[in-house]
């Protein structure tokens, strides 16, 4: 998979940064923030790591919504005997 160039949006800070899968990676301008804006869909953020030897953010942002179910949860309908 490779990196594709998107913009991020915190406040009214934007800035170009790289999208890949969940991680996305920018320059270290905008301040630490629970969810971001990237190319317009609002995104959560998992976590959040500053690289002080080139002035980068690495975040990794949440998957897909939180909706998905386990396949051990018992099926709703009535049970056979």
């Amino acid at each position: 998979m490779s990196w594709e160039i998107v913009e991020i949006k915190s406040g009214k800070t934007a800035v170009e940064g790289h999208l890949r899968g969940l991680e996305l990676q920018f320059p270290n301008q905008i301040k630490e923030a629970n969810t971001l804006i990237v190319n317009g869909s609002s995104r959560s953020v998992e976590s959040w790591a500053q690289d002080d030897r080139d002035d980068i953010v690495h975040v990794m942002l949440a998957g897909a919504g939180g909706k998905e179910k386990s396949d051990d949860e018992p099926d709703e309908g009535p049970i056979s005997n």
